[in-house]
């Protein structure tokens, strides 16, 4: 099976679309940070963003001058060829940055995953046309090995796609903003401390402070389902991490349900498992957006997301795709609960 280019995509990045087939116009960045891309091929050119080191590109276009017109995706640059590698020194470096997946072809409705690599092994679940997931291992010309919501299972290649990803360029605009985000996020670190120093002293020389006291119990009676579907698809391109519960660094399944519903004042169960026995059943004539539908892998509840209305939910998917939203019914349901 021929493998495809793919530059990586994600939240901070231009968005790039699936690239040509890897062959001699495959370029990689060999920059010790990053280079430059530039409006047009002279030193004197507006800097457009940056390709970072294992990036990839595509030639599309070489000029006598050393430089050379870029794509990735809709994104168009030039760079000076001096910082890129291609031919074979292009190949040879794609097998060290590139990050094969591989995705459920479009004409399988459903996919097994095995436990072993045999088409009489135990499933222990299964996954759907689109859907995809890092490999883990090639095992020889049959099978590949994934990690589907933190288990390990074997796929049949003849029903998936082998693909290869790269990091991509960054436009100078989001690199600016980011940059922004960052000095505003320390600002404020700052001040809270300050301000936190502030209000210590100022209790202990107070013997008349009282404490505010929040009634949870009321403010959770305002909290709607609708709120916390709206919350949880801001965090949509976050990454998925084992274990995780940081919304922005990264969460797992239940790592990401479990912090969406803490920001609203309620405090459910950690895994998906015991999540699934939380809170009041419903039927999925009657999901509502908010509710937390699961999902099992095998014999055990292993994943859970929230239902954002019109028949969709948005999860911590996998490795690959971080948060991202999908069809209630791309897996079957096991069960659904009400937490509001």
């Amino acid at each position: 099976m021929a493998s495809q280019l793919v530059i990586m995509c994600g939240a901070s990045a231009v968005k790039p679309k699936t690239a040509e087939a890897a062959n001699a116009n495959l370029a990689i960045s060999i920059a010790n940070d990053y280079v430059n891309i530039r409006n047009k091929p002279s030193l004197q050119g507006k800097i457009k963003g940056r390709l970072y080191r294992g990036g990839a590109v595509t030639i599309t276009k070489t000029y006598d001058n050393g430089w050379a017109l870029v794509k990735s995706g809709n994104f168009r640059g030039y760079i000076k060829t001096e910082f890129l590698a291609t031919g074979a020194e292009a190949q040879k470096l794609a097998k060290q940055y590139g990050i094969k997946y591989i995705t459920v072809k479009k004409n399988v409705t459903s996919l097994n995953v095995r436990e072993k690599t045999s088409k009489t092994a135990k499933v222990i679940t299964q996954i759907a046309s689109g859907e995809s997931f890092y490999v883990r291992k090639m095992c020889g010309k049959s099978w590949v090995r994934i990690s589907v919501d933190g288990d390990l299972g074997y796929v049949a290649r003849d029903y998936v796609n082998l693909k290869v990803k790269y990091k991509h360029p960054v436009s100078i605009n989001k690199i600016l903003e980011d940059e922004k985000k960052q000095q505003e996020s320390t600002s404020n670190s700052s001040t809270d401390t300050n301000n936190t120093t502030k209000t210590e002293d100022s209790t202990k020389n107070d013997n008349n402070v009282t404490k505010t006291v929040t009634n949870d119990d009321e403010d959770k009676n305002k909290v709607t389902g609708s709120q916390i579907a709206k919350y949880a698809q801001k965090f949509l391109g976050c990454p998925y991490v084992y274990g995780g519960t940081n919304l922005t660094k990264g969460s797992d399944c239940s790592g990401f349900t479990q912090s969406i519903y803490k920001e609203f004042g309620y405090s459910i169960p950690r895994t998906s498992l015991e999540q699934s026995s939380y809170g009041t059943k419903v039927s999925a004539s009657s999901v509502k957006e908010g509710d937390l539908v699961f999902y099992k892998n095998g014999k055990t509840v292993g994943h859970v997301g929230i239902y954002i209305g019109d028949g969709q939910i948005i999860h911590s998917s996998n490795e690959k795709d971080g948060v991202k939203i999908s069809q209630m019914n791309y897996r079957t349901p096991y069960c659904i609960r009400r937490i509001v």
